[in-house]
């Protein structure tokens, strides 16, 4: 079977390599160490962390990279900020002088990686993998244990959560992300064992497990509180992709049979989604929403670590040797224009939902027509035009900013050649 997976890979990567080059653009790097993770606010401020203690930031779209001094001599990962002030990273410690320790350092700042803070994980020989944090106060962490800790007071203290005795087998929690501040989603599991999923409803306290597949779930992205999408997989079996669309009552796992493990998530749009494949140089790209899939290759033959978009126009993702790759937002339109037209008149639930203060509205005509798209409040008063005008068939996102607006539900409508479809979102500030 890995014979077959190695020579489909290679089938595929020397029919499409051309192909995949004008989507990533390799970036100058300031270093040629291992990169881990990465992170962004928004478009021009973001933080990468790699090995050796690793930190470099930005405030201007990757234009020139700062070294901060994390004051760890481990590598950084699991990079989190709630703002360009306060973020959290973790790094493991092996200490071998008396008493010795090894497990977990947690590091933090609020003055956006100036000066970082770090404290030693209460628990030895627990190594973390992922860190989120709700507010400045209330975060989770979990890790080796299969425990999810959280603290309601930036760290000072952790506390363990409580998962249900009828599926908690102690496999790792790899990563942690909530949709609000009661909903919340971690996933995990143990190579040729299973792969795990954990909801909670009540803020964190309380988690119900499930076993969704024979592999673990390396990475998870919440979409709303009904759509989460996952990437796992092993050596042996190669990239898997889990999801739900009923908020975790049903979760559909899919072995595609690539060669790589799915690592890490970029959502570009609700179409256009990036897997990063970690073992070798490739993406996984779909562009219809997660149901079907592409293998691209990296620039340069790179090895990616981790991914994030900003927004639909800025994403990033780092590896191996310093690698610093950015997406070409040149090309934003090229499935509006060129490869994709849309079966359906379709209007997606925006993203992220709620949003403080921006989120993208998407959606997808199938013939040319006069395209509509306002926003309007409870009271059904009309608050913004955002389309006006004739568009072309295909798919078109659309950035809405509230920061003239309120905290509160607001209904978004599209109409186009007869068509009407209203969705509702919500502004938090």
């Amino acid at each position: 079977m890995k014979i077959f997976l190695k020579i489909l890979f290679l089938l595929i990567l020397t029919q499409t390599e051309s192909y995949s080059q004008q989507y990533w653009l390799t970036q100058n790097s300031p270093t040629s160490r291992n990169l881990t993770s990465v992170f962004f606010t928004d478009s021009l401020t973001g933080w990468i962390g790699g090995d050796s203690g690793l930190v470099l930031h930005t405030t201007d779209k990757g234009k020139s990279w700062n070294n901060q001094h994390s004051g760890v001599n481990n590598s950084i990962h699991s990079l989190y900020f709630l703002n360009d002030q306060r973020g959290f990273a973790l790094s493991y410690e092996f200490d071998n002088t008396p008493p010795g320790y090894f497990g977990t350092r947690v590091l933090t700042t609020s003055n956006g990686g100036n000066t970082w803070n770090q404290s030693l994980f209460p628990d030895s020989n627990v190594f973390l993998s992922s860190i989120y944090f709700i507010d400045s106060l209330k975060g989770f962490t979990g890790g080796s244990n299969g425990i999810i800790f959280y603290t309601t007071n930036t760290g000072a203290t952790w506390l363990e959560s409580v998962i249900d005795s009828g599926f908690a087998f102690g496999f790792p929690i790899i990563d942690i992300e909530f949709y609000d501040n009661e909903i919340g989603f971690a996933s995990g599991g143990s190579f040729d064992i299973a792969g795990q999923m954990f909801k909670t409803t009540d803020g964190g306290l309380n988690w119900r497990s499930r076993i969704v597949g024979p592999e673990p779930v390396l990475d998870l992205h919440v979409i709303d509180s009904l759509n989460i999408l996952c990437a796992g997989g092993d050596f042996e079996y190669g990239a898997s992709i889990v999801s739900t669309t009923n908020s975790g009552a049903n979760w559909i796992y899919n072995e595609l049979g690539v060669f790589g493990i799915s690592n890490a998530i970029g959502y570009r749009t609700q179409n256009e989604i990036w897997v990063s494949m970690n073992l070798i140089d490739s993406f996984l790209l779909s562009t219809d929403g997660g149901y079907n899939w592409d293998l691209l290759p990296t620039p340069g033959s790179s090895i990616i670590s981790d991914m994030t978009f900003s927004d639909y126009r800025n994403g990033w993702a780092v590896g191996k040797n310093g690698v610093i790759l950015k997406y070409n937002s040149s090309l934003i339109n090229i499935f509006n224009t060129v490869n994709f037209t849309p079966e359906h008149f379709t209007l997606y639930q925006n993203y992220p939902n709620p949003f403080n203060p921006n989120t993208n509205l998407e959606f997808g005509i199938s013939k040319s027509g006069f395209v509509t798209l306002k926003v309007y409040d409870v009271l059904g008063n009309e608050v913004a035009v955002l389309v006006n005008e004739n568009k072309a068939p295909g798919y078109y996102n659309i950035q809405f900013d509230g920061s003239d607006l309120s905290s509160g539900v607001y209904y978004y409508r599209l109409e186009s050649s007869g068509f009407v479809q209203t969705k509702r979102m919500m502004l938090l500030k």
